[in-house]
């Protein structure tokens, strides 16, 4: 699963490496930064409590950890216009 992390007090250069070694430390694959926000290839056996714990480590503050995914009213709703077209 693919997770947002935000995270404060990061500078691009510097925090980059460390920030991508603590998360690499736990598992985690796929990462990608932009900014001060890190996505990552997550397994469901990582917690977001890991994970924060792994990135204030390696010192820096986690403000928000958001899970990716699409939403089940999304979901329903392009299956009903899927039905709407069908029925035409």
């Amino acid at each position: 699963m693919k997770k947002k992390i935000l995270v404060k007090s990061m500078t691009f250069e510097h925090g980059l490496n460390h920030v991508v070694d603590a998360l690499m430390e736990i598992g985690v694959r796929d990462v990608e930064i932009k900014k001060f926000v890190v996505t990552a290839e997550i397994s469901k056996n990582i917690t977001d409590e890991i994970i924060k714990a792994a990135i204030e480590e390696a010192g820096y503050d986690v403000v928000k950890i958001e899970t990716s995914a699409l939403k089940y009213t999304k979901v329903s709703s392009i299956i009903r216009k899927y039905d709407e077209k069908i029925a035409l």
